[in-house]
Order: structure tokens, then C-alpha cells, then sequence
């Protein structure tokens, strides 16, 4: 019915803390009607409790336009003696967008532990151009972390119009030992599409990357 709220999955919001700086993952727990009851988060060692909370605060209202009581937050934080679990997450450092007059390039800057990765990809300043661009030079900073035999093709990318964001939304092919898996993921638009597709093909890759790690 018009105007009736959606009961938001906890999967959705499980989704978007994990992409908060330092959330290694998060499960929601959610009473009969859909509201928040408890949020349970492992985050790594590297900020206060105390900002991590805030950040959790933040994302919920601006993806969901849901208020948040930060006593309903729980945060086990890693010591440092977890720091080699850290190394093998793949973490963003700079998206670079350059927009020339006969074309367009967008370049992704990666890094795993002490070991950075970027990828690149050119073509037409396209208002879905530029989508695929980004997906694009994803899953090649992506694929220098891994085996020659593992490989992405990019089937999809778009964005998705709902409140209270919109999402950018991206489908990845992966051919690795003689088999191929499509892959999934997705992000909230912030400031820039193009930023948000980088995110969401991260997504899509980050849950298959510790397993595509050891088939080197």
C-alpha cells in the first residue's frame, strides 16, 4: 500500500556495515516488525570503539533513514596479535576518475597488506560508460593479487532508484579451475556513481577472495 514502510532484511544492513573502515563483519538482529534490536559487530584493531560506533550510527540513517539507539551497538575489536587476518583483506585506497576530451579513464588503487595493485580501464565518457569503466579497472587491480588462471568479466553494472539512496548494483563473471560463478554486489551512491560501482564490485569479489587466494 502506499506509504506502508519496508521491512528492510537484515542481510541489507548486514551488507552495509561491512563496508564501514575497520567492520570485519556484522550480524543484525531484528524483532517480528523489523526494528533493530541488537547489532553485533567484529571490527579490526585499527580505530576506537567509540568511532566505529559512530560510523555504524551514520550508515544505518543514510542508507535506511532508520534512527539508531548506539546502545543497541556491541563491538568486539581485534587485538593486534589479529593483524595477519588482516593482511589478506583487500582494502580501497583512491578511486581516480579522468575525464579528456576523447574519452574517459578511471584508474583503482588496491592494497593488501604492504602490497598495492591498480587497474585501469579507458573508453567512452558514457553516462554507463564511465559504470563499466569503474567495474573495470576493479577487477584489474583485483586479478594482480591472484593466479593467471583466475579471470573477470564485468556482465553488468547499474544503479538502482529507491529510497532513501540509490544503490549501485554490479554482476561480475569469475572463471577459475575450468568453472565459472557469477557473482553479485552492491553499494549505496554517495557522492559519485562511479565510486559506488568500485564498492560494489569490491563486494562482489571480497566473498569469494580468501578462497580464491589459496587456488594459486
Amino acid at each position: 500500500m502506499p506509504g506502508e514502510k519496508r521491512m528492510i532484511p537484515a542481510r541489507e544492513y548486514e551488507e552495509t556495515l561491512k563496508r564501514i573502515k575497520d567492520v570485519i563483519t556484522a550480524r543484525m538482529v531484528l524483532d517480528d516488525l523489523g526494528e533493530i534490536e541488537e547489532i553485533h559487530v567484529l571490527a579490526g584493531p585499527g580505530r576506537s570503539v567509540k568511532y566505529i560506533a559512530r560510523d555504524i550510527e551514520s550508515s544505518i540513517i543514510a542508507a535506511f533513514g532508520v534512527p539508531l539507539d548506539r546502545r543497541k551497538i556491541s563491538i568486539a575489536q581485534l587485538g593486534s596479535g589479529d593483524s595477519a587476518r588482516q593482511e589478506k583483506r583487500v582494502q580501497l585506497e583512491k578511486v581516480e576518475i579522468i575525464s579528456e576530451a576523447d574519452g574517459a579513464q578511471v584508474n583503482v588503487y588496491l592494497k593488501m597488506g604492504a602490497t598495492q595493485a591498480t587497474g585501469s580501464a579507458r573508453g567512452v565518457p558514457t553516462s554507463k560508460g564511465w559504470l563499466y569503466l569503474a567495474a573495470g579497472a576493479t577487477v584489474s587491480a583485483i586479478a594482480q593479487f591472484l593466479s593467471p588462471d583466475i579471470s573477470f568479466h564485468v556482465e553488468d553494472v547499474g544503479v538502482n532508484s529507491s529510497r532513501p539512496s540509490n544503490v549501485a548494483l554490479v554482476s561480475i563473471m569469475l572463471f577459475a579451475s575450468g568453472r565459472q560463478q557469477l557473482l553479485t554486489g552492491s553499494c549505496p551512491i554517495g557522492h559519485d556513481e562511479r565510486e559506488a560501482v568500485v564498492k560494489a564490485t569490491l563486494d562482489a569479489l571480497n566473498r569469494k577472495f580468501a578462497q580464491l587466494l589459496g587456488t594459486d
